[in-house]
């Protein structure tokens, strides 16, 4: 797989063409022959709550695009469709492309950004990166936990991303919900998921589902919940440290994110 660096700019109606040639490599290579026609890229290019940006190569060339979508009335930001040329790294040239488009949402003050990845498995390395977790359904404004072990299961990759930031501090992490438990090792390389270990906790979030999901969600914030005794810490760190390692965990965001792959 090449590794070459790729520059991403807002994408133009001159390159519908390559545009159209990428998503005929790409299907051709992962989900088989799809038809399309250059009339779709048109409609994509021309519509002002699109949000398109393409990333090429060092000879100019197109690597990949990104087709993203934002609805002003519900404030919603959409990821719709990621393309990728097969002989370049998909998460290589996609993460490039969505930082791009995040950033856009994040301008745009959105309430809540799907990233639906129906056809690509691929997604489920790129999007737990910023935050998206799985969801078996779309358009939710209500979120019931029913299975506290699989969904401390999905969030894994999430927690590992956010202590991985923590660079001030090595140690076992416990975050325990309803009698279930996940453990994350922060070492100097980053952070890790672990099955089970006999090493003493350094720091432990002990919160029931309701408050976990609302912090998922952006709509808490974990120092408010701390003061309410909504949740319980316990830590080998100085107080202030400990707040620090909180607010990673459960980081208060202005927008929220989902998938559901």
């Amino acid at each position: 797989m090449s590794k070459t660096r790729f520059r991403v700019r807002q994408a133009a109606m001159g390159d519908k063409e390559q545009m159209l040639q990428l998503y005929s490599s790409y299907t051709r290579h992962f989900v088989g022959s799809a038809s399309r026609t250059l009339k779709p890229y048109r409609r994509m290019l021309r519509r002002k709550d699109n949000i398109n940006y393409v990333a090429s190569d060092n000879q100019k060339r197109l690597a990949g695009y990104v087709w993203a979508s934002f609805e002003e009335k519900e404030r919603a930001g959409e990821f719709r469709e990621i393309i990728v040329d097969p002989k370049h790294d998909f998460e290589q040239v996609a993460n490039c492309l969505i930082e791009k488009v995040n950033a856009v949402f994040v301008e745009k003050k959105a309430a809540v950004v799907r990233a639906g990845s129906l056809r690509n498995p691929a997604y489920e390395k790129l999007f737990p990166k910023l935050g998206f977790f799985e969801s078996e359904s779309t358009g939710v404004f209500m979120y019931a936990v029913l299975d506290v072990d699989k969904l401390l299961n999905e969030l894994k990759p999430v927690f590992e991303n956010r202590l991985s930031k923590a660079k001030s501090w090595k140690g076992l992490a416990a975050i325990e919900c309803d009698t279930h438990s996940l453990f994350i090792k922060k070492t100097g390389e980053g952070a890790r998921y672990v099955v089970w270990t006999n090493e003493p906790i350094d720091f432990k979030v002990t919160l029931d589902k309701a408050v976990l999901t609302r912090l998922i969600f952006g709509v808490a914030d974990p120092m408010e919940c701390l003061e309410k005794r909504e949740l319980a810490v316990e830590s080998t760190v100085s107080r202030e440290q400990a707040g620090t390692l909180l607010r990673h965990l459960f980081p208060r965001s202005q927008f929220l994110i989902m998938d559901f792959w």
